[in-house]
């Protein structure tokens, strides 16, 4: 177990160099939040894509792979889909308006600085709920190398604040380029690994057979539609629609090179995540195959990827398979800690506060406000885990309330200031009824569709009686009204 910690305890410490590295590039509030707007399609492909890979895309994998067999890759699927959408719709554009953040878009659309408030303390909330989330997954690696979870987690928690702190999205990119690679090839690896120790996909699916009957359950682990039509397409719909919104995914188009670039990274990022979807379920389905406690796993796939890494390969390639988990799930946590900074800095602090803020402060305020979300991250979800679950539901809260106002702003010429904030209100509203159980349906995700579609009616309504508000100049003239 030393040999794996000693490893893992090497890649952590190659963070570091190059976040301290990517240091010498940092002059002003571009470089520090949008990486000097130079991204090229290679480096801004793999930030995209490794946005989203991470502890749901890995560990969240494996487990619906344990779960439902291969019909386990829609998540991982929705997400590159997501990514490809907002390639071939809204990357480019974003790009052309040289802005911030989602906010930024938001107020040029309807000039209203309450729009934009509530919008970025959604997204704000959301992303650091998310962030706590991956510290979870963290602890949750650490704790199948037999160590406490919360130790572990700490350490790979203060390492992406570290480097994310010095350097910002500089830093941010160039450690995710490495990461996607390490945390792509090394699940791969195990993949291709275990499918061969179980005999192929012959001797998987046998075994998997009889693990059924043992347990006492009916599965078809070789039907991609196992999970259902409706939880499928749900899980497609509400990923999608946060991708499309994301602040996360927008800060990185908005440090492409030019639109060209954003909307070809994008898509190339998309393609490259629904690629990759696979990987994970089919590890998890090898996990249970492998598995001398099957049952055990059943009760806990989340750990199937780890414990299938620990028990099916030496200490030294197990501590590199282990490293490549935790650098999936770390590009996701330093992508969002770089993104909720924006927030601070752009929309609260430089719109509200202080516009006339210089490049110096403006800089010293992001590296403080890298430090405090990441340690209230971190120390929330290691000891209130009522506030983590509250941030964590924000998520949703944001998509349901953010995504008709952005979208029909966008597309619909006649959408107005007022009708932007019933949707927000009624979107958000619909959501926060889910939460308290005042809303009740089979699957969460449905919130989402229902939201979107009274959020769209009270927009409609509510802008054709009030007649349209005219955007900025610049909006209307990267929109080509």
């Amino acid at each position: 177990m030393s040999i794996v910690l000693g490893i893992i305890a090497g890649y952590m410490i190659l963070m570091l160099v190059i976040g301290f590295y990517a240091r010498r590039f940092v002059k002003t509030l571009d470089d520090y939040l949008l990486a000097g707007r130079r991204l090229g399609i290679i480096l801004l492909a793999a930030t995209l894509a490794a946005t989203h890979y991470g502890g749901g895309f890995v560990l969240g994998g494996g487990a619906w792979g344990v779960k439902y067999g291969l019909g386990g890759l829609w998540y991982g699927f929705a997400c590159g889909l997501g990514l490809f959408i907002l390639g071939l719709t809204l990357a480019r554009p974003a790009r052309a308006l040289a802005v911030y953040t989602v906010p930024d878009i938001i107020d040029m659309r309807y000039n209203s600085r309450l729009l934009r408030l509530l919008s970025t303390i959604f997204s704000l909330a959301a992303l650091i709920g998310i962030i706590a989330a991956q510290v979870w997954a963290m602890a949750a690696v650490f704790e199948t190398l037999g160590m406490p979870g919360y130790i572990g987690a700490i350490i790979a928690t203060l390492v992406f604040i570290v480097y994310t702190t010095v350097s910002g999205l500089y830093a941010v990119t160039l450690t995710d380029f490495i990461q996607i690679i390490i945390g792509s090839v090394g699940v791969i690896a195990a993949c291709m690994a275990s499918l061969y120790k179980v005999g192929g996909f012959g001797g998987l699916l046998e075994r998997l057979n009889e693990i059924s009957v043992s347990v006492g359950i009916k599965a078809n682990y070789m039907d991609l539609l196992s999970p259902g039509p409706t939880l499928i397409a749900i899980t497609l719909v509400a990923t999608v629609m946060y991708t499309l919104i994301g602040q996360d995914f927008y800060q990185r188009l908005f440090a492409a090179k030019d639109p060209d670039v954003a909307k070809k990274a994008s898509i190339v990022s998309g393609i490259l995540l629904m690629v990759l979807a696979v990987i994970p379920p089919l590890t998890g389905m090898c996990a249970l195959a492998l598995s001398s406690n099957p049952t055990q796993l059943i009760e806990s796939p989340k750990s199937a990827i780890p414990r299938l890494i620990l028990t099916l390969f030496p200490p030294i390639i197990g501590g590199f398979f282990i490293a490549a988990l935790l650098a999936a799930i770390m590009s996701t946590a330093d992508s969002l800690l770089s993104a909720a900074v924006s927030h601070v800095v752009r929309d609260l602090y430089q719109q509200l506060v202080n516009p006339e803020a210089d490049q110096r402060t403006l800089l010293r305020l992001s590296i403080t406000s890298s430090i405090v979300i990441g340690a209230f991250a971190l120390i929330s979800a290691l000891t209130i885990k009522d506030i983590i679950l509250l941030l964590i539901y924000s998520y949703d809260i944001y998509t349901s309330a953010v995504f008709i106002p952005v979208i029909m702003g966008i597309y619909w010429k006649r959408a107005s200031r007022e009708g932007a904030l019933a949707a927000l209100i009624v979107g958000a509203g619909v959501t926060i009824s889910g939460i308290l159980g005042i809303i009740k349906l089979p699957y969460w995700e449905l919130l989402y569709v229902s939201s979107a579609a009274l959020a769209a009616l009270a927009m409609t309504t509510v802008s054709l009686v009030k007649g349209p508000t005219e955007p900025s100049i610049e909006l209307k003239r990267i929109l080509e009204w």
